[in-house]
């Protein structure tokens, strides 16, 4: 087996330790419990705290051990570039998509003023997020999608060239799609920091406690660890890639992938003056995409898919550096100082789900790498629900049962295959600026 590489980040040594949490010992009641403390569980417990709700939260390791304290700590109130908001109305219906595109498009309003509101330690600065267009057709795609947010009343801009060289310093890109309302974090800093909030708020909350299983009981739910028990009105399960084998047709329903993340070594004032100068966190348009950010430290950060096999840390370092290096030539030579790795979900259309599994059994899944912001906006709903304030009709997405992906065994080498497919064709797409193109 791997060796895991959570206390090998970057976030995992600029992070003061969380607080202090029990295991669950014993038998212990609440109106619901929750299983597993990244974001989207701690949010959801938070809210229903908020609400007066006695809630117990359970989780198998340490908040944030999962993707939530692993992640680049970009902070993106949008889905996937293909995931327009006209397509999100023609897909739920205009009520409901009209209530979806709302909480995407306010997801980094929610997450920093609650980060400001309970004064939660995320090491967070709210100065924007950035797509860079690396062809004209991609710069078409970004003018068309920022207009949808315009005409919906949200403040989504398109640069031209000269303003998003100016904002990142990287020449290169035809004009970018630009968020003011996002930014960055230390996704671990704000795990923890929210736990202490949790715990703080009066929640049960208990860590190293793994699930083992789940049993129906006089019209309640008996959520068993090794040494203890939760009975509870509701459980929900905010495991996401983490489920395990508690939650098969769960797992059934999403593409796992392992994505590693890099930190080079710290670089200097100048050229943290000379390139990102305005610190806003860029996920250009590529098919494999080139993301980096600035950490507090003075480090560029990013990462993306790494093949499977042996060596993967040495493989991820050697890979990304020289993604780096080939993007960020002006910095001169770059190491790789710290190397981790995490396992994100991924669902076929890239949208998030409410499972029903049961009466008063849920699991909602999955982020597809916006978890940053979108869980603290579909936390705030979840609890909504989860309280009897929101009607199922009336959520943001539909309940539904799993959808098992077909040919699930091998669906975890999709990403792995898609990667080459991409890089070849960002290759072939990538346009040289010329006249025409400004």
């Amino acid at each position: 087996m791997a060796k895991d590489t959570f206390t090998d980040s970057l976030w995992y040594s600029l992070t003061p330790v969380g607080p202090a949490l029990p295991k669950l010992q014993g038998d212990v009641e609440a109106d619901v419990a929750i299983v597993g403390a990244g974001f989207l569980g701690m949010t959801t417990a938070l809210v229903l705290r908020e609400r007066g709700v006695n809630v117990a939260l359970i989780e198998a390791m340490e908040p944030g051990f999962g993707a939530s304290g692993r992640n680049t700590g970009f902070v993106v109130p949008a889905l996937k570039k293909a995931l327009s908001p006209a397509q999100v109305e023609k897909r739920f219906g205009a009520k409901r998509g009209a209530t979806f595109n709302t909480m995407i498009g306010r997801s980094g309003e929610i997450l920093f003023d609650r980060l400001r509101r309970y004064g939660i330690d995320g090491q967070a600065e709210q100065n924007g997020w950035m797509q860079p267009a690396h062809n004209r057709g991609a710069l078409a795609g970004c003018k068309a999608m920022a207009a949808e947010w315009q005409d919906r009343g949200f403040d989504v801009r398109l640069l031209d060239r000269g303003e998003t060289e100016a904002l990142i310093g990287l020449s290169g890109y035809h004009g970018a799609l630009y968020i003011p309302t996002g930014g960055q974090l230390n996704p671990l800093a704000y795990a923890r920091s929210l736990a202490a909030k949790v715990k703080e708020m009066g929640a049960q909350f208990f860590s190293h406690s793994p699930v083992q299983e789940v049993r129906a009981e006089n019209n309640k739910w008996r959520v068993l660890t090794p040494s203890g028990s939760v009975v509870a009105r509701k459980v929900v399960f905010c495991t996401n890639a983490m489920a395990g084998k508690l939650l098969p047709s769960v797992v059934a329903s999403f593409i796992p992938a392992g994505s590693w993340q890099i930190a080079t070594q710290p670089l200097s004032r100048e050229a943290q003056e000379r390139i990102l100068p305005s610190r806003i966190p860029i996920a250009d348009t590529r098919r494999h995409l080139f993301a980096a950010r600035w950490s507090p430290d003075g480090r560029i950060v990013g990462g993306g898919l790494c093949y499977p096999g042996p060596y993967r840390a040495w493989r991820a370092r050697r890979r990304f550096a020289r993604r780096f290096q080939e993007f960020l030539p002006e910095l001169g030579p770059l190491k790789a100082e710290f190397a981790w790795t995490g396992k994100v979900s991924m669902t076929l259309d890239a949208m998030p789900r409410l499972y029903e599994l049961g009466p008063n059994l849920f699991a909602p899944l999955s982020c597809n790498g916006r978890g940053v912001a979108l869980t603290a906006a579909f936390g705030t709903e979840l609890a909504s629900f989860i309280a009897d304030e929101t009607p199922a009709d009336d959520f943001v997405v539909p309940l539904t049962r799993p959808d098992r992906i077909p040919a699930r065994t091998f669906a975890g080498l999709a990403p792995y295959l898609w990667l080459p497919y991409s890089d070849f064709m960002d290759m072939r797409e990538t346009e040289k600026l010329g006249p025409e193109a400004a």
